[in-house]
């Protein structure tokens, strides 16, 4: 049995106003600096966007996003791809279910790296007590754990 579950249009939208509003305000801002200094001031950062839209759906008791439907290859630190994609959907899933920004892989643009690996091991934490299972991979038994929970 599959059940689709897609993210919300409301949320997605809201979160591109959001970004767009922020690059406009950032702009004023810069227009309102004073003139004074010989340096311009550095622009700012663009806040965090996520790349790909996850698409969540369950086959039999598996949570899945779209993207890969392992529940064995090991992914980690470093790389890229759609396994990364799929992690970082399932860990934005998990952080959105539970309100708990320790999940939050802070955004999902298909690299592993700080962010993903922090939110892998924060996962790891609730689902294995043994501190030798929190590696920050997603491997055999880290998969069934993000797609159940």
């Amino acid at each position: 049995m599959i059940k689709k579950i897609s993210s919300s249009p409301r949320k997605t939208a809201g979160r591109l106003v959001t970004f767009v509003t922020a690059g406009i305000a950032g702009t004023a801002l810069v227009g309102l600096a004073p003139t004074a200094s010989a340096s311009p001031a550095p622009a700012a950062a663009p806040a965090s966007a996520s790349a790909y839209t996850c698409n969540y759906y369950w086959s039999g008791s598996y949570l899945y996003a779209g993207y890969s439907t392992t529940n064995t290859t090991n992914t980690k630190y470093g790389q890229t791809g759609n396994r990364v994609i799929e992690v970082q959907c399932l860990m934005t899933y998990w952080a959105n279910r539970v309100g708990d920004s320790r999940f939050d892989p802070r955004g999902v643009d298909g690299q592993f790296g700080d962010n993903t690996r922090a939110a892998v091991v924060n996962a790891q934490k609730v689902c294995f007590s043994d501190p030798a299972e929190w590696d920050g991979e997603v491997g055999p038994k880290t998969w069934p754990c993000l797609r159940v929970w």
